[in-house]
């Protein structure tokens, strides 16, 4: 039981729910009038919408009292983002995140859903519904992924790290060929970090803070024992939209990759 009282298991079926009833359903099956473009190339499908509509709905009533800060209705309605500093339990939902995959037909995409109250992240869900992983965490309670307990490991000896950087982010990073493996461009935000709960990855670089995109996957990263926090050493929270979010495996692989990024003239 969570400190809100919320059996995070019902969460859990909640976002296998969603994706039988709505998302799997539209997935490699949408036709073009499903699909619309929002600002800046960004897309939104009508499983999308449903979906953000029917998590609404039911986070709600699973905790009486709480609001809903959802991807496809703070487009519209930016006003939202001030409940992030009420005392009120908030729920911030993608209701698909990596909608251009999704959109293509890839099976790369996820749900993610995250608990915060006063800016302070309580819980955390990512489920991929194709490959039907989830990763779950609640503050203090540890952090899952499927059954297995992630716990991250406190140094590595590797010299090279694999990671996904954004933006100018990529381009600074890769002209290191020394400490750096391979290094690839976001294209699922969820998708990454439980990529990184895995260990398949180091490090996760991103410059385009969304809640929705990362405030679960940060906090999962901390409770699992990683390193998340904006590149200039600040604390990342729900309340944050802007600056550079690095997420690693540990405290020396962040600074070793802080140390890349600062000693870059271009940086």
């Amino acid at each position: 039981m969570s400190l809100l009282k919320i059996d995070v298991e019902k969460i859990t079926q909640l976002l296998i729910e969603v994706s039988v009833k709505i998302i799997l359903p539209s997935h490699n099956k949408l036709n073009p009038s499903d699909i619309e473009e929002k600002d800046y190339g960004e897309l939104t499908t009508i499983a999308d919408i449903k979906a953000e509509a029917f998590l609404s709905q039911r986070l709600c009533e699973l905790l009486p009292g709480s609001y809903v800060i959802g991807e496809e209705a703070a487009y519209k309605r930016k006003d939202l983002f001030n409940l992030l500093s009420d005392d009120n339990p908030v729920w911030i939902i993608d209701p698909i995140d990596g909608t251009h995959n999704f959109a293509k037909g890839s099976d790369n995409f996820a749900v993610i859903i995250a608990l915060v109250v006063s800016g302070q992240t309580l819980a955390g869900w990512i489920y991929e519904p194709v490959s039907k992983k989830i990763a779950r965490g609640e503050l203090g309670s540890g952090v899952y992924v499927d059954n297995n307990k992630v716990t991250l490991v406190n140094s590595i000896n590797e010299n090279k790290h694999d990671g996904i950087a954004a933006s100018y982010l990529f381009d600074l990073l890769r002209q290191d060929r020394v400490h750096v493996g391979e290094l690839n461009r976001p294209n699922c935000a969820g998708h990454e970090y439980i990529q990184l709960l895995e260990s398949n990855i180091s490090f996760t670089a991103y410059t385009r803070l969304r809640q929705w995109d990362h405030v679960a996957g940060s906090f999962l990263i901390v409770e699992s024992g990683g390193t998340s926090a904006l590149v200039d050493n600040n604390e990342y929270n729900s309340t944050i939209n802007q600056g550079n979010l690095l997420s690693a495996l540990n405290d020396d692989i962040w600074h070793k990759i802080v140390s890349l990024l600062e000693n870059n003239d271009k940086y």
